[in-house]
C-alpha cells in the first residue's frame, strides 16, 4: 500500500495526520442542519403558531343568530276601555245592528251578512229634564251625589248629578245598564223610589235593585221634578 493513503478520507486530506483526518470526518451536533420551518418532523408536534391560532379562535365571541320576530297574532286585539264587543249585523256603510234586524236602523240598507263581533254602538240616548243629553254607550248612575256601585267593572259608569232641593232623590238613585242590545234601569234601593212611565200603560213603580227593560219613549221619574226620557232605543 502507498504510505499516507487512508481509507474513507478524501484525497485532498491525505497530507493530514490520521487524528486530524478523523476530526474532519466526524460530524458534531452543532453541524446538523436546522429543521425547515413549517414542517412537522414526526407528525405529532403542534407548532406554536397553530396553538396561537387555536387560542384566538376560542376567545372569539360566538355569533348569535338574529332574533326571530314574534308571530303575528291571528286574533283581533281586545277593544279599548269603554268599547265593548257584541254580535251584530253590519250594513255596507259600517253601521252595527242587532242580529234580529233585516235592515239597518240608521240608513235602512238591507242586511245580508251573518252576525259577527263588532264594537257596540250607542244604544240610544237619555234626555235629562235639567237639559243634559247623554249617549247610552256605557252605564250611567244618576243621583244627588252619585257614586259607582261597583269598585271593579269592565265599564266605569258615567256619573250624572241632578238637583234635589227637597232631597227626594237619593245620592245614587237610578242605574242605567247595557246588556247586549238592551237598555235596563234599576232603582238603587232608594227611600222614595222611582216610577217608570210608558205610553198606554199605568205608571209602574220600580222594585229596588230589580232591572227593568226600557223601550223607546219611556220616562223614569226620580222625584223632585227630575225625569229621564229614553230616545232612539234600538
Amino acid at each position: 500500500r502507498a504510505r499516507g493513503r487512508h481509507l474513507g478520507v478524501p484525497r485532498e486530506w491525505t497530507g493530514a495526520t490520521p487524528a486530524a483526518a478523523h476530526r474532519a470526518a466526524t460530524v458534531t451536533p452543532d453541524d446538523e442542519p436546522a429543521p425547515v420551518a413549517g414542517l412537522d418532523h414526526d407528525g405529532h408536534t403542534v407548532l406554536s403558531s397553530a396553538i396561537a391560532d387555536l387560542r384566538a379562535a376560542a376567545q372569539e365571541p360566538a355569533v348569535e343568530d338574529a332574533p326571530v320576530p314574534p308571530p303575528v297574532p291571528s286574533f283581533s286585539p281586545p277593544p279599548a276601555p269603554g268599547q265593548q264587543q257584541i254580535l251584530a249585523r253590519t250594513c255596507p256603510e259600517g253601521h252595527a245592528n242587532p242580529p234580529s234586524r233585516d235592515t239597518c236602523a240608521v240608513c235602512d240598507a238591507p242586511l245580508d251578512g251573518d252576525a259577527e263581533l263588532a264594537v257596540r254602538p250607542p244604544l240610544g240616548r237619555v234626555v235629562v229634564s235639567t237639559g243634559q243629553t247623554l249617549e247610552l254607550d256605557r252605564p250611567v248612575v244618576v243621583g244627588r251625589r252619585p257614586r259607582s256601585p261597583r269598585t271593579q267593572a269592565a265599564e266605569l259608569p258615567r256619573l250624572v248629578t241632578v238637583p234635589s232641593p227637597q232631597q227626594d232623590i237619593s245620592r245614587s238613585h237610578l242605574e242605567i245598564t247595557l246588556e247586549g242590545w238592551h237598555v235596563l234601569v234599576s232603582d238603587m234601593a232608594t227611600t222614595n223610589g222611582t216610577t217608570l212611565l210608558r205610553g198606554g200603560q199605568p205608571p209602574r213603580r220600580l222594585h229596588p235593585s230589580e232591572p227593568v227593560l226600557v223601550v223607546d219613549g219611556d220616562v223614569a221619574d226620580l222625584g223632585d221634578g227630575v225625569t229621564l226620557r229614553f230616545e232612539g232605543i234600538r
